[in-house]
């Protein structure tokens, strides 16, 4: 009887001790999920507050870059109509009214080009870009788009180079893409070049491919900063004392342009040595025979110097 009472009570300890490690086991469990739902709830709150952040930024971003764009559509646009009045009335003699004249088509073509870029960037926001496939003379839209920029050049006194692997280069692309993205590229390379020194644009094909590169002398942009100047509405260059024109979108739209191309664009070049833009694209099927020269040309074509 007595071991038989021993042996009930040692049986009941042991249910008691079994009970407690599966309370404990379960408590354990308990405590582990509600820490990987804190650490979970900790990281959704840092994405939550990294978004808001960034939100307030491209907001920040966006109203100035209205109010920039304000100033240099404004302002140039005042100039045009005044120096334009002059001229109608006659106010001005033939040297004047030609040095007007040359102003009013720098003025102008300044312009069309930010205007451009506008309508590409919300074309590309709004995803209404298609891709229209040609047979384009690479070496003549180079060259057409260097003197497209001649006047601009021959204010800061440089020197642009064209090396083509080929001459001529051709390839099937998008001609109008292709024209942009190089055009906001050279007019990168010219503003933010130092006066007197080259622009070295380069043209090769790989096989499939068409690679290019834009080489400036300028001060370069440090390692930290090479991904930024592709995002919208950036400048390294801003606030009051901003020394460059600009409004932050030629690289995010050229970027967009080559990447619609089935290519890729890369920014070398040591601090304070300049900037060297590579650009590769793939050359795309089509059944059409089109051969085009320079794509879709400026308003104001290249050719024309005052």
């Amino acid at each position: 009887m007595r071991h038989s009472l021993r042996g009930r009570v040692l049986k009941e300890e042991g249910v008691e001790r079994i009970a407690d490690e599966i309370l404990l086991d379960e408590l354990k469990k308990r405590l582990e999920e509600n820490r990987i739902a804190v650490a979970n709830l900790r990281a959704m709150t840092q994405n939550l507050e990294a978004v808001n952040e960034k939100l307030r930024q491209s907001e920040s971003l966006k109203s100035d870059f209205l109010s920039n764009i304000r100033n240099e559509i404004n302002n140039p646009l005042m100039s045009i109509m005044g120096m334009a009045k002059q001229i109608v009335d006659r106010k001005a003699d033939a040297d004047t009214a030609r040095t007007m004249a040359s102003t009013i088509y720098h003025e102008a073509f300044d312009l069309d080009f930010q205007l451009r870029n506008i309508f590409a960037a919300a074309e590309i926001e709004a995803g209404e870009t298609t891709v229209s496939v040609a047979q384009v003379d690479v070496t003549a839209l180079v060259r057409g788009l260097i003197a497209a920029f001649g006047h601009k050049v021959a204010e800061k006194r440089l020197t642009v180079v064209f090396e083509p692997g080929e001459e001529p280069l051709t390839f099937k692309t998008d001609p109008d893409k292709l024209q942009k993205a190089l055009a906001n590229l050279l007019a990168n390379a010219i503003e933010f070049n130092r006066e007197g020194k080259r622009i070295t644009i380069r043209a090769w094909r790989e096989r499939a491919r068409l690679d290019m590169s834009i080489a400036d002398e300028g001060l370069g942009i440090l390692e930290r900063d090479r991904k930024k100047v592709f995002d919208r509405f950036v400048q390294l260059d801003a606030g009051i004392r901003k020394r460059h024109k600009g409004h932050g979108l030629g690289l995010s739209i050229t970027k967009a342009l080559i990447e619609m191309l089935d290519g890729t664009i890369t920014l070398t070049g040591a601090e304070g040595n300049g900037c060297v833009f590579t650009i590769s694209i793939a050359e795309l099927g089509t059944d059409r025979a089109d051969t085009s020269g320079n794509g879709n040309e400026f308003i104001f074509e290249g050719g024309t110097q005052f």
